[in-house]
């Protein structure tokens, strides 16, 4: 990282950044704890807890599908200053319900009324980095913003594991009072990074739903195919890779803020090596290529693990792959997106491979409490078949991103 990286980026990126920053630090540890909430303090079964966390995810593509039309009518301010105000108060609602030991029916109502509030923000948020980046800048825009989030990643569970110790429920006391604390910023700090053209705004707003037009060129329909049986996989990575560790090698919460503190201070000392390396070699989709590779090798470990250094390790191997993973995703849609279609290409990539999220979390829970062992090589053999999938349309990739280059030359 070097002063040049600083200078060419647009001023705006910063207090985006630091939002993320704060979002994280204080939510993280309501995602990553709530299936343990469920499993411990609420005697949820895994299959339960798989069907609430899958319905979440899907819900929460949906409403970013949606969210991501909207934004690129109205523009992304509009999700930045009004979404924050309703979620802190349901993130006091679910710290209230836990502290008393309440009915779990408002913690589930909250959580899945905090995730689609909050799913409205992404698109606008990843369409904002794309508007106030240039083409050749984007993947460094997208890079500076995923280790600022994976800095208050990493403190996220640290704080949360501590806090556990006198009650778990401080975690949704936390993720409010950061709310509060990143709408601030949101509404003071950021300007408005896009105005709808008015022609074209009465073309989007005829639309109503999904549309076939978006996926006129071949490579976004078969990287969103992909996708989805990505995504399956990939998800294992969450509350089924936390349960494992939790239920299965009865490691206790705050070992568990370890493993994923370790995860997001990897990404900060690792990311921007690797993009200077990722910037200037190869193509996008190797690199996601290799790492579902990375992923494939860490999935082979994790039956072999037992304390929390072996865990430790294998995170360790897991935040190689993300880091070859993340931040090429918003860098691949927005390349071939449309000015005008950056949150609606992006909600469409997010909701098309939240299929593989739901799927997995569901199926994923459930075998993984059958067949404990054996459930992580199947795992690991399908992200063996992505890398080799991404292998092969690579090459439309870069057909692609040469045409919006001559478009906008």
């Amino acid at each position: 990282m070097n002063n040049n990286f600083f200078n060419r980026l647009n001023k705006q990126i910063w207090p985006l950044a630091i939002a993320r920053f704060i979002r994280a630090m204080g939510r993280v540890s309501a995602g990553l704890f709530m299936p343990i909430i469920l499993l411990s303090i609420y005697h949820f079964s895994f299959i339960d807890i798989g069907i609430i966390s899958g319905a979440v995810v899907l819900l929460m593509a949906i409403i970013q599908y949606y969210s991501g039309i909207w934004t690129d009518r109205i523009g992304r301010k509009a999700f930045f200053i009004w979404v924050p105000i309703p979620v802190a108060i349901m993130y006091f609602v679910m710290f209230y319900t836990v502290f008393v030991r309440g009915n779990v029916l408002f913690l589930i109502v909250g959580w899945l009324f905090t995730i689609s509030l909050n799913s409205t923000q992404y698109p606008a948020i990843q369409a904002a980095i794309a508007d106030v980046t240039d083409f050749e800048d984007r993947f460094s825009g997208y890079t500076l913003v995923r280790v600022m989030v994976n800095a208050g990643a990493a403190i996220g569970p640290l704080i949360g594991g501590f806090l556990s110790i006198f009650s778990i429920s401080y975690i949704f006391l936390v993720a409010a009072i950061a709310t509060i604390v990143e709408l601030f910023i949101l509404y003071y700090m950021v300007e408005e990074t896009y105005i709808p053209d008015k022609k074209i705004n009465k073309e989007t707003k005829r639309r109503k739903g999904i549309s076939f037009a978006d996926f006129d060129n071949r490579f976004l329909l078969l990287f969103s195919g992909i996708g989805i049986v990505f995504s399956f996989f990939l998800r294992q990575r969450g509350p089924t890779f936390t349960l494992f560790t939790f239920y299965f090698k009865n490691l206790p919460i705050l070992d568990i803020g370890y493993i994923f503190a370790l995860n997001g201070i990897l990404v900060v000392l690792f990311q921007y090596p690797l993009y200077h390396i990722m910037d200037k070699k190869s193509t996008m989709l190797h690199w996601r290529a290799m790492g579902a590779l990375v992923y494939a090798v860490s999935y082979l470990i994790i039956p072999f693990a037992f304390s929390l250094y072996d865990f430790l390790f294998v995170m360790a191997i897991m935040t190689l792959g993300e880091d070859f993973v993340a931040p090429t995703t918003q860098t691949i849609i927005t390349t071939i997106a449309p000015s005008n279609k950056r949150g609606t290409y992006i909600g469409i990539y997010n909701f098309i491979t939240s299929f593989g999220s739901f799927a997995g979390t569901i199926i994923g829970l459930y075998f993984v409490s059958a067949y404990p062992f054996y459930f992580w090589f199947a795992v690991a053999l399908g992200m063996l078949i992505i890398a080799i999938s991404y292998i092969m349309i690579s090459n439309l990739y870069t057909k692609e991103s040469e045409k919006v280059k001559l478009r906008k030359s």
